[in-house]
């Protein structure tokens, strides 16, 4: 999924691509020294599996893994577990319909049916827009609600030893019915990294904010291990 586009320059910005992969670094760099800064905030890190089953007709079964570790003790604040349907791509375009459970770190349970819409849109000098429209119906103690997630990314393909690297900035931003607002705002910089085969990883850093929630504030350090069959 991650293509190679390899460019000598980026105009009308005049940026070469290795400038764009230093943006990136400097970005993590310059969030992860402000987190130091932030005592109230909740630290967590990720590590997340996604595992596509080979597919049939295009249509794959893709089973996920996410963990929210307390960076106090490692113990997950939240583990996500569940599985769903990919669709092929059309036009850069494609369909994901999961179902999954969250166990909370009290022992609490929520259940999630999630149509997820993925697309990819091509940019001026090499660059790419990846959006992603999620529409999660939560199942959180028998009271149900709905929270819709936009997340767009950025991002630029860098060739390095013959490997496309893809460096990104995105954004999430979250509306939660059960407050009727704009409750919440993820800023991620990351970097897919080819690993053996179709399969990569993403390491990343995320800023969250939250105004429904105390503490406001989250930092989370992670990665997310892609692994296609």
């Amino acid at each position: 999924m991650v293509p190679t586009i390899a460019v000598s320059y980026l105009s009308p910005l005049s940026l070469q691509p290795f400038r764009m992969r230093s943006v990136i670094v400097a970005s993590l760099f310059a969030l992860t020294s402000a987190s130091v800064a932030q005592p109230q905030a909740l630290k967590e890190y990720r590590p997340e599996i996604i595992l596509t089953l080979p597919r049939v007709h295009g249509f794959g079964l893709q089973l996920v893994l996410d963990d929210r570790l307390s960076m106090d003790d490692v113990i997950p604040n939240e583990r996500i577990m569940g599985g769903g349907i990919v669709s092929p791509v059309f036009h850069g375009m494609s369909l994901l319909m999961e179902a999954k459970q969250v166990r909370e770190r009290d022992g609490t349970f929520e259940h999630r049916y999630v149509p997820t819409l993925y697309a990819n849109v091509e940019l001026p000098a090499g660059f790419e827009l990846r959006n992603r429209n999620r529409w999660e119906i939560r199942d959180i103690k028998t009271e149900w609600s709905h929270r819709l997630i936009n997340r767009s990314a950025i991002g630029h393909t860098v060739m390095a030893a013959g490997h496309p690297f893809f460096p990104y900035g995105q954004v999430d931003v979250f509306y939660d019915t059960r407050y009727g607002m704009l409750n919440r705002h993820d800023f991620t910089v990351g970097m897919r990294t080819p690993l053996l085969g179709a399969t990569s990883i993403d390491p990343f850093f995320t800023r969250t904010i939250d105004i429904r929630r105390t503490p406001r504030l989250a930092l989370t350090t992670g990665a997310i291990l892609r692994v296609p069959l």
